[in-house]
This record gives C-alpha cells, sequence and structure tokens, in this order.
C-alpha cells in the first residue's frame, strides 16, 4: 500500500535534519533522503571519502566538511540503499560528535549543497508513501519517539511492530467478503441465490463485537491531564510527605515534626511500574479552626474525590477516625508507615517505612495492580484516533439486522471498511495526514 504524499515543490528533492535531540551530545546524527543519487552526491560533498558506490550499512571513516571545503568534524558516514531503508528512498547518515555547531554545519551544508530542511515527520511520511510502513505503524514510530515511560513504549513499539495493523488488516478482509457475500445478489441476481445474506449478516455481528473490544483497548495515547491519579490521604504526622518524597525519588514535600506542615497539595508525576503516575499529597484531614490549614483540609477532600486511587496513610499509634471520611467509589489502598518501628501492623494494612525502604517496591507494584498497570498490562493499544476509528467502524455495522435490505447493509460494510482504512492509511485524507504529522518531531 502506497499514498501518494507530494513535497511542498512537487518533487523528490533530498530532505535533510538532525536526527538526534537538540543541544549538545556524545554523538550527533544528521539524516539525508532523496532519489537514488542525489543524496549520496550530497553526502560525498560533506563526506569526501565516501565512496561513489557504497557498500549499504556499512560505516566509512570520514572528514567532514562545509559547502566551502572548511573542516567541521570526523566521523561516519552510513549508506542505505533505496528501497531498503527507513524512507524507501536513498539515505545517508552522518555521525558526527554532538555539539550542535558541528551538526548544524552538517544541516547548512548540506542545505547550500541542494538539500531542503525537513519538515515535522517528514521522514516518516516519505517512509509511508513509498509502503515501508501504514499509517499505524507511523503513528506508533511517532509515539515512540515522545514515550515519557516504559509502558508508553512499550505500548508504541507495539504499534510499529504491526499489532494493530494486522489485526485491522484481518478485519478488513472479513468485511471485504461479508460485502461480496451482500452485492453479489444485488449484482448477479439471476445467478446466485440470496438466502446468502443471513450468513453475512450473522458474520457481521460477530465482526462488530470484536470492533468494539478493539475499539475499548485505547491505553497508548495517554496525555498529561489523563494521567491516573493517587491522592495520599490521612491525619496528619501520619507520614504522607514522607511517604511521598520517597516515591518520588526525592523532597518535594515539606516534612517536619509539626502536625499540619502540608498547606497544599504538592503534585508530582512518577513512573511506578512502568507507567506515568500523577502522586500527589494532600493536608492532614482533622478539624482545624486556623483559615489557611481549614482551606489545605477542604483541598485535599477535593482531591480525594477526583483521585483514581487514595492511599490511606496510617502511623502505627493511630486509628481510624470521623477526620478520615472518603468520597464513595474510590479505590483505597491501606498502608501502615514507620515500620521500621516494629509496631504491629493493622489488619490489611500494607507496611511501608520510608526511612529503610522497606516495603516501597511491594507498595509500587500494588498501585501499578490496582490501577490495571505494570508488566502484565497490555504490551499495545490503539490511540485515541485509531480508537475513535475502530467505534465508527462498530457503529456503522450496529444497525444492520435481517430486516435491512442488502443494499443498505453494503452500505454499512462499506463505511466501516473505510473506517478502519483511515487507521491503516488507506481512506485518509490529506488533511488527517497533516494533522498527524506536524505532532512529529523534525528528524523523525
Amino acid at each position: 500500500m502506497a499514498l501518494l504524499v507530494a513535497d511542498g515543490e512537487g518533487t523528490a528533492d533530498v530532505l535533510v535534519a538532525r536526527a538526534t535531540p537538540p543541544g549538545a551530545g556524545a554523538l550527533s546524527i544528521v539524516r539525508l533522503s532523496g532519489s537514488p543519487g542525489a543524496a549520496l552526491s550530497i553526502a560525498r560533498a560533506i563526506a569526501p571519502r565516501l565512496p561513489a558506490r557504497p557498500e549499504p550499512r556499512r560505516a566509512y571513516l570520514s572528514l567532514f566538511r562545509d559547502e566551502t571545503g572548511a573542516l567541521l568534524d570526523e566521523g561516519l558516514a552510513l549508506y542505505f540503499a533505496a528501497p531498503r531503508s527507513a524512507t524507501g528512498e536513498e539515505v545517508v547518515e552522518l555521525q558526527s560528535h554532538g555539539a550542535p555547531a558541528i551538526a548544524e554545519g552538517l544541516v547548512a551544508a548540506a542545505v547550500a549543497l541542494g538539500a531542503r530542511r525537513a519538515r515535522p515527520g517528514e521522514f516518516t511520511r516519505r517512509a509511508l508513501a513509498n509502503g515501508r510502513v501504514d499509517l499505524a505503524r507511523a503513528e506508533g514510530i511517532g509515539r515512540l519517539a515522545a514515550a515519557a515511560s516504559r509502558g508508553e513504549a512499550r505500548r508504541a513499539l507495539g504499534l510499529v511492530r504491526g499489532e494493530l495493523s494486522e489485526r485491522v488488516e484481518a478485519l478488513r478482509e472479513e468485511l471485504l467478503s461479508v460485502l461480496a457475500d451482500l452485492e453479489a445478489p444485488l449484482d448477479f441476481a439471476e445467478d446466485v441465490e440470496a438466502d446468502g445474506d443471513a450468513g453475512a449478516l450473522e458474520r457481521v455481528g460477530r465482526l462488530r463485537g470484536e470492533l468494539g473490544r478493539l475499539g475499548a483497548c485505547v491505553g497508548a495515547g495517554r496525555v498529561d491531564a489523563a494521567l491516573p491519579t493517587v491522592v495520599l490521604v490521612g491525619a496528619p504526622n501520619a507520614g504522607k510527605s514522607t511517604l511521598f518524597n520517597a516515591l518520588v525519588g526525592e523532597d518535594r514535600a515539606l516534612v517536619t515534626e509539626a502536625p499540619g506542615t502540608t498547606r497544599d497539595a504538592v503534585s508530582e508525576v512518577v513512573e511506578i511500574g512502568g507507567e506515568r503516575v500523577r502522586l500527589v499529597d494532600t493536608a492532614g484531614l482533622r478539624q482545624v479552626e486556623e483559615l489557611v490549614e481549614r482551606l489545605g483540609v477542604e483541598t485535599a477532600r477535593r482531591a480525594a474525590a477526583s483521585a483514581d486511587l487514595l492511599l490511606l496513610v496510617r502511623a502505627p499509634d493511630a486509628s481510624p477516625g470521623e477526620q478520615e471520611r472518603l468520597p464513595e467509589g474510590v479505590p483505597v489502598l491501606l498502608v501502615a508507615t514507620k515500620a521500621d518501628l516494629g509496631a504491629a501492623c493493622e489488619e490489611g494494612a500494607l507496611p511501608v517505612s520510608a526511612r529503610t525502604g522497606r516495603g516501597l517496591e511491594t507498595l509500587r507494584e500494588e498501585i501499578s495492580r490496582r490501577l490495571g498497570a505494570g508488566p502484565e498490562a497490555g504490551v499495545w493499544g490503539p490511540l485515541p484516533r485509531q480508537g475513535e476509528a475502530l467505534r465508527r467502524a462498530a457503529e456503522a455495522l450496529r444497525p444492520l439486522g435481517e430486516e435491512l435490505p442488502a443494499e443498505l447493509a453494503a452500505a454499512g460494510v462499506r463505511a466501516a471498511l473505510h473506517a478502519l482504512g483511515e487507521i491503516t492509511g488507506e481512506t485518509a485524507t490529506e488533511e488527517l495526514l497533516e494533522r498527524i504529522f506536524e505532532r512529529f518531531c523534525v528528524g523523525k
């Protein structure tokens, strides 16, 4: 499957961009991609030791020079022949030392020699145009580059490896078969019996269920605002802030012996079980008259009401109190702090010691389990856009039944096929492609 993609000038020009993040580092990679001969010609002007017919995937040590011939650096040049490259075109990568001035010098030299600076996601878009990836895999590449946790990286890699694409293609093949069964009596009424419609519609019901289940797996596209929230609540001096700092890995919340130190909610995004979680420390729950502390308690109760999981923190000598009134419907994990003191642990509580680290890993595992994350969770899932297309496909099949004329049933199947085509790219519009790739980083 290949999509036609025109460059701004309508030509298959040579793209150039830094493929590594901006800023200083040990190494930097500048990538060129273009039609056979074009990218190599520019690269050889920059890296003169690169042969006229280099061996693909072999690294060549070369001096790097700018467009005037002045020395820039010494590094490696790697050649990838079309179509066996990341973009499906001729690709050359120049690996230099990681100084930003060197990387920019290489890019500027390529531009002076006839290349064009790549737009965000343009390398991946050329890979899509040349059939190296489909649209679902391309989106996985963009999400993998932006992954902020191991869980996000795992799920994005599942997209890159084609786990969604393969399932969507299998569903499309079955729907095409159903469509053929529905349309055959319409096109060849004299030769084909119409009683096959019932079997086709029965298959539609099963496919609709599969689409619904697949659309419900959306998970790789979480943004910061939608992160699961874990809120620490409990009485003053229960050890909430100390535990919060231990889970964060640094002193973010102020800890003192005086009760009521925490007056506002303190939030930090942490990785637990390979997933990003928003952890919130709150003021101690108790009856108070002082205005600022009372506002802090009210803030704690609001945070608790919107949590996905509450850590109810209790010290060894504490007992449940009226001040611990918790919102209904929010899962609660009871945590007994200061386990290093040797006090008996309340039944059902998870003992931890922020001072010695005892129980912290078990607590992280339990938080991960309660939130449905961690290694045992699914290793891939559709992005929100893909999930929405899956739901539209299922919705297009929903009205289909035996009482529906074959013409209308076939129209519903075609609508479902169109929605699935938006996932893999067959029916993606230019506007949709622009929206997707403008979110990519330059050089990807």
